[in-house]
């Protein structure tokens, strides 16, 4: 339970700038690295007390048990299913691994299948690489629909939290088991998803610091995209009829996030940007939250509904938090021809990324980081301290 005190809708005053992630709770600005902590706290608790709600119960232990073992690849990867156990909740997550002696780095997904072979880089990723592949089907945890419930909410009936957050928590569950295992590295743990499930990775990655580097892709709304400022490939566009906004989320996934959002978006047709600016917090606050570890963000140049011009100014926002801490270089962005999904090329740009922030190791990929679309973007009024 936080000990910060958030005012409701009514009470909080209009912001047409992005909010300024170094004032505290008392109104004033921090200035120093040592005081981060604390702020990151308020800042976190912020976020899960409007949109994201409360996490479940963390499990006080936690065993897996392999179901079933297999070869793949020639025989360099291990392929294992394994139950988690705990508290009288269970779910399967896959696992495929280098079949070698050694510690592994790991990176933890989800998908909508059980079943290995949704993931394009697989082959590169744990025979070339020499990383860990964790994943679940999100059924295991909440069920994707309006109406929510699932195995969660069965297991733990007093719990009245949301689907990404679920979804979230079950990644951190995967870590917990990853941590057990004598060929994981245990700092050097990922997590990564796309669209609905880029949201809940980017939740989990803010929640759990135990995650070393995050790979969000085409997360939109609620994502890494702006609140406030909407835009594509071209540059600004307020259109809520080309880009996601928050009624709109909220209008077809009610169940993802908190009702607290409700009053902050504009819920019927055509859902514009409105009541979004008396938000106290915009998405910058979540990638802030990740410094001063790594973070990258890709994108499709077509999703126009991923809001490619808000992600971008998030993203300028959380350097000056990144920078403040003394942790430039440590965030990217790509961009890859194409509409919405997680393609190849967004993967192999992750382990690229992967392998220099964790090992200096040089790749061509690199070269294609970092490329800004836009010559004017919307300049924010504060700086770092």
């Amino acid at each position: 339970m936080s000990s910060y005190k958030f005012k409701p809708f009514e009470e909080l005053p209009v912001i047409h700038d992005l909010p300024d992630p170094f004032i505290g709770p008392d109104g004033k600005r921090i200035t120093s690295k040592e005081e981060w902590p604390k702020q990151r706290e308020y800042l976190l608790s912020m976020l899960d007390y409007y949109l994201y709600g409360p996490m479940p119960p963390v499990p006080a232990f936690l065993k897996g048990e392999v179901l079933s073992r297999e070869s793949r690849f020639g025989g360099d990867v291990v392929y294992e299913t394994v139950k988690l156990c705990f508290e009288g909740f269970t779910f399967n997550i896959d696992v495929m691994r280098p079949n070698k002696p050694g510690r592994f780095p790991a990176i933890c997904y989800t998908t909508f299948s059980k079943v290995f072979g949704t993931m394009p880089a697989e082959w590169e990723a744990v025979c070339e690489r020499g990383y860990v592949l964790a994943s679940f089907a999100v059924n295991e945890i909440a069920f994707d629909r309006r109406e929510g419930g699932g195995p969660i909410y069965d297991a733990y009936p007093d719990w009245e939290g949301k689907t990404i957050m679920a979804w979230a928590w079950g990644l951190m569950r995967i870590i917990d088991y990853l941590l057990t295992c004598d060929y994981i590295d245990p700092d050097r743990i990922i997590v990564t998803g796309c669209s609905r499930l880029g949201k809940q990775a980017l939740c989990a990655a803010i929640h759990d610091t135990r995650v070393a580097l995050a790979g969000i892709a085409g997360s939109g709304c609620a994502g890494l995209g702006c609140f406030r400022i909407l835009g594509d490939k071209n540059g600004p566009d307020q259109n809520p009829k080309r880009t996601e906004t928050m009624g709109s989320l909220m209008y077809a996934f009610p169940h993802w996030f908190s009702e607290k959002m409700l009053p902050f978006c504009s819920i019927q047709p055509p859902h514009n940007v409105k009541n979004e600016y008396r938000l106290p917090f915009d998405m910058h606050f979540a990638r802030a939250l990740m410094a001063p570890r790594p973070l990258i963000a890709t994108n499709a140049l077509d999703d126009d509904w991923g809001n490619l011009y808000g992600d971008y100014i998030t993203y300028l926002a959380a350097e000056e938090v990144y920078d403040f801490l003394d942790a430039k270089g440590k965030t990217a962005f790509f961009y890859r021809e194409g509409p919405h999904y997680y393609s190849r090329e967004e993967w192999l740009a992750l382990l690229d990324f992967a392998d220099y922030q964790f090992f200096g190791k040089e790749s061509p990929g690199l070269e294609l980081l970092n490329k800004p679309l836009y010559k004017e973007v919307y300049r924010f009024g504060w700086k770092r301290p």
